[in-house]
């Protein structure tokens, strides 16, 4: 399944893809991220390969491995 808030981070020498989601939650290991149509899930800030503010209004690229979106069936 591919999504159009989720593109393959091409110019990465890592498997992630540029994920489009609204800044939750956190706390010391995980993120807690709502996609655009309004799915909630939590990620191990391992996982998140960049920056990230915490607006929760506002919609930002993450930069996350791509193994964790397979797990939730997201790529």
């Amino acid at each position: 399944m591919t999504s159009n808030f989720i593109i393959k981070d091409q110019d990465s020498y890592e498997p992630v893809s540029i994920v489009k989601c609204y800044y939750m939650s956190d706390n010391k290991k995980i993120v807690f991220v709502k996609l655009p149509y309004g799915k909630v899930i939590c990620l191990p800030k391992t996982t998140i390969q960049s920056e990230f503010s915490k607006d929760k209004n506002l919609l930002q690229d993450f930069i996350i491995d791509d193994w964790i979106l397979r797990k939730f069936g997201l790529i």
